[in-house]
């Protein structure tokens, strides 16, 4: 008999939209066993989409690496069906470091870490699942000493991620064209020496003024919180403090 000993983060109840019902649910560790599910998931998701470019998907083999001890997941599960999940790259190679967008060197290279996977069923929407799995994992991440970096992309059309990474203390360093040409804002918190920014005078935007956006970023500043109203999402920058001497000043 198989025994099982993935690791239990959360157990409780919650309701799903389709029925207004409370439902036992596990919030656990993934393992390689689990990746039929994961890819499901983010096969129904996408199917769901009417705007593919706000989310990329990751490869059946790319999740499977991850699984196999090079990062770490999480899943949430409702009698045994995953409702969402969130993965965490440790291993990072070369040619997918998105810290090469912002000239990192090859030490500071080798201590990111990239969250890679963020999926929500439409039935589970409002609970802030997406912040409260990153947010565990981030702070499991923590302990490791050999991580000092977590990077991710999110697009600028899509609210809920950027809320989600700005709220975890992740900071816009980048706005630019990735993957399939797609816009990305390039986001990454260090663990060692956070960045500092001014407050006391912020600049708001337009997600959709990409100049303006990337002569602010290019000067020093950081988008670091959203809000939305009646003609969009706008993103709140702020300009680093100087003199600090950290990987965060000026590039």
């Amino acid at each position: 008999m198989k025994i099982c000993t993935r690791e239990i983060i959360e157990q409780g109840q919650i309701a799903l939209q389709s029925d207004l019902h409370k439902h036992p649910y596990v919030l656990r560790v993934l393992d390689k066993d689990d990746l039929l599910a994961v890819m499901q998931l983010q096969h129904s998701l996408v199917a769901s989409m009417e705007q593919k470019e706000l989310y990329v998907p990751i490869s059946e083999t790319e999740m499977l690496f991850l699984l196999e001890g090079n990062g770490e997941a999480l899943g949430l599960f409702i009698e045994n069906k995953m409702y969402a999940a969130c993965s965490l790259l440790h291993k990072v190679d070369h040619e997918n470091n998105m810290a090469c967008e912002l000239d990192f060197n090859q030490e500071e290279l080798a201590r990111v870490a990239q969250l890679e996977l963020s999926l929500v069923d439409l039935a589970l929407r409002g609970y802030k699942l997406q912040y409260k799995m990153a947010s565990i994992l981030a702070e499991r991440l923590q302990k490791q000493s050999q991580i000092r970096y977590l990077f991710t992309t999110v697009s600028p059309y899509n609210y809920p991620s950027i809320e989600t990474v700005t709220s975890m203390g992740l900071y816009i360093a980048k706005l630019c064209r990735m993957y399939y040409s797609w816009d990305r804002y390039v986001v990454y918190k260090d663990f060692e020496q956070p960045i500092k920014l001014d407050k006391s005078n912020v600049i708001i935007l337009p997600n959709t003024a990409w100049a303006k956006q990337q002569e602010l970023l290019h000067n020093g500043y950081r988008g670091f919180s959203q809000f939305q109203d009646e003609e969009g999402i706008k993103i709140i920058y702020a300009r680093k403090s100087e003199a600090l001497g950290v990987r965060g000043e000026e590039l």
